[in-house]
């Protein structure tokens, strides 16, 4: 396919994240700055383009199966009939099919915070899609390209392992960011139907409204949405038969101060889904948008758990207003916890860090923050960039 087809849209995503984009080549890995150079020399000539009816099983869409017996990577083998009862998966557990987004892939933050939830939660065997290399940065515009066809070979894929065994009424799909909608799409190509999609912070930049392009309540018999970064890198409208708006939906209060408020609220909605596997949120009914406010004796439904425990009879819009981050141990109280959750350490240490690129960053209070000669010190665990659940 002619590559100057796509030049509208790379000058569209350009005009939607001037900063995000543009000046940071791994947007979501700087913004958790975890300091990982796997893309540092990527450039839109390495994007890679997949054709709506490229033949599957295609080897960028790789699907990797977690047990809570055997909690380690197990791609699965769609060739053997018998890959699914020898694997150690579990028929009586829920099955979770985890889907990241732009820029993320197997063993990536933020999505292996939710992946390490559900083997410790127990109770489930966890299948995650790694669709990476169609969608690593820059290449924004080729990821919500990819969407469709990788789509497609995630739902064959998901009709070979019905044939050897897997639930169709047992099967979750949770989708962060363009994650979120590649479950609705791959909806679209299954022979039966899904039981549940849980979208979390479904992508807004560049998502066409077309039904067969997005996530919508269509999809599958209950869909719940999350919204935290609502109007920026998530989409604001509702797409569910349940959405829930994380303190207004828009952006997350804890992440006022960090040099990427917009994607720091983004990312966020993982935390929380991890939250609810351990703790419910009850959710209050709320008006037809996050902003409006209806008084209990007015609401037309009861309060329900967020996330993993919501009722798959939810229906219609639901507020949480919690102003302390989700999944932390020191402000959630939990125990089960993940500190990859608590990244005020990587936000004051990126604040007070040198420029890594020569052009100047157009953020006026992460310039002030550099500026400070006494930053805040924060006192953490010593290993908590080398923590690991597993």
């Amino acid at each position: 396919m002619p590559r100057n087809k796509f030049a509208p849209f790379f000058i569209a995503v350009i005009t939607l994240f001037p900063h995000d984009v543009c000046g940071q080549r791994k947007p979501i890995k700087e913004a958790l700055f975890l300091n990982n150079d796997i893309y540092a020399n990527a450039s839109f000539e390495d994007c890679v383009w997949r054709r709506d009816r490229e033949p599957c099983p295609d080897p960028n869409v790789i699907i990797n199966l977690y047990t809570e017996s055997e909690p380690f990577k197990k791609t699965v083998d769609l060739f053997s009939e018998d890959w699914l009862r020898q694997s150690g998966w579990e028929p009586s557990h829920e099955t979770i099919l985890l889907i990241h987004g732009y820029a993320g892939g197997d063993d990536t933050l933020p999505i292996v915070v939710l992946r390490d939830a559900y083997l410790r939660r127990g109770g489930y065997n966890v299948l995650m899609v790694d669709w990476g290399a169609l969608c690593q940065p820059p290449c924004y515009v080729a990821a919500v390209h990819n969407l469709r066809p990788a789509a497609r070979c995630v739902a064959q894929a998901l009709g070979a392992l019905r044939q050897a065994g897997l639930r169709p009424d047992r099967l979750t799909c949770v989708g962060h960011s363009l994650g979120a909608h590649m479950c609705g799409i791959l909806a679209n190509y299954l022979t039966f139907r899904l039981n549940r999609i849980i979208g979390l912070d479904p992508a807004r930049p560049l998502i066409r409204s077309a039904p067969a392009l997005r996530l919508d309540p269509g999809d599958a018999r209950a869909v719940h949405v999350l919204h935290t970064n609502a109007g920026r890198y998530g989409e604001a409208a509702r797409l569910g038969h349940a959405d829930f708006c994380l303190n207004g939906g828009r952006s997350q209060p804890y992440c006022e101060d960090t040099p990427n408020e917009a994607l720091c609220s983004h990312v966020w909605s993982i935390c929380y889904q991890a939250e609810s596997l351990f703790r419910a949120r009850q959710a209050a009914p709320c008006g037809r948008r996050c902003s409006v406010r209806v008084p209990p004796a007015r609401a037309a439904a009861l309060p329900v758990p967020l996330g993993q425990p919501a009722p798959m009879t939810a229906s219609g819009a639901y507020c949480v207003e919690d102003f302390t981050a989700p999944f932390c141990p020191a402000t959630s109280g939990l125990k089960e916890g993940d500190l990859r959750c608590c990244l005020d350490k990587q936000y004051a240490a990126a604040a007070t860090a040198p420029p890594q690129r020569q052009r100047p960053r157009p953020l006026v209070r992460l310039r002030a923050q550099r500026l400070k000669p006494d930053p805040i010190e924060y006192t953490y665990p010593d290993n908590i960039t080398d923590y690991n659940v597993e």
